[in-house]
């Protein structure tokens, strides 16, 4: 008996991709050596449907979502997939550290006067974990780079790394975006230029006739990172109305026994 997963490959003599198919071609092209017969039996449960994620009134910072664009429903879409796939089952651990974390962030946000979806920012870019460092050399909550945190004020050396230290951290992430609102006077702009650097935004801003987030020309992970941080704003704020979707699906058990003595599959 072979028992397997939808979307997995299984080689018993067989080698199409699901035993839909397979069936198929051995009826056509299944040659049998004397009174040796292929008999295949598959049962299958009834597979759970992929629940319908919800499209809620969604903002940031009092900005709404444009759901009328078909282009941002497939960005919510699929991060909102993603995250499901990937970190739906990290959310306990996410709500635990964001207890921890929040109180400390939330007011100096507030001191720098900062809405407070930004709190979510170094939930998408950190997880909250203290000792995060990104490849490229980004480090602590908010993922700041060296040459960035150290214009914020904060000291980075081989003694010691304040982008670690939440508090320094977080007060040196606010500084820069005040900077950026002051600069660019939207707080989609902000978040954007947050992840692809002010002088990369400024430069694309100068090449169109708006300064709409969701309709302008940006690298892959920008063009979704805005996604991203409202996610993690929506599981954390209002889990319930997510909890069909955020479930798991039911896994479909296929089972096959498969006779395949002296059988050949052309």
């Amino acid at each position: 008996m072979v028992i397997f997963w939808p979307g997995t490959t299984v080689t018993a003599h067989v080698t199409s991709s699901s035993f839909s198919d397979q069936t198929a071609r051995q009826t056509t092209h299944m040659r049998q050596s004397n009174t040796n017969v292929l008999t295949a039996l598959m049962t299958t449960s009834a597979a759970t449907p992929a629940p319908e994620l919800p499209l809620l009134d969604v903002d940031f910072c009092g900005e709404c979502l444009p759901f009328d664009q078909t282009s941002v429903v497939d960005r919510w879409k699929h991060v909102f997939t993603l995250f499901r796939s990937h970190s739906s089952g990290d959310l306990g651990s996410l709500r635990e550290r964001a207890d921890k974390f929040f109180p400390i962030i939330d007011p100096i946000l507030n001191e720098y006067d900062i809405p407070s979806d930004f709190r979510y920012i170094p939930l998408a870019e950190s997880g909250l974990r203290p000792k995060a460092v990104s490849r490229a050399g980004a480090a602590g909550y908010w993922q700041l780079m060296p040459g960035t945190a150290r214009a914020l004020g904060l000291k980075v050396n081989s003694r010691v790394d304040e982008r670690f230290n939440v508090q320094k951290a977080t007060t040196a992430a606010c500084r820069y975006l005040r900077q950026l609102y002051d600069q660019l006077g939207s707080w989609s702009l902000v978040a954007a230029a947050y992840n692809a650097g002010p002088g990369y935004l400024r430069n694309q801003l100068r090449r169109t006739d708006h300064r709409d987030y969701y309709r302008m020309s940006l690298p892959r992970e920008t063009k979704y990172y805005l996604f991203r941080v409202l996610v993690y704003k929506e599981v954390m704020s209002r889990p319930d109305d997510y909890s069909a979707f955020l479930t798991p699906p039911v896994k479909t058990a296929y089972q096959a026994w498969v006779d395949t003595h002296q059988t050949y599959l052309s």
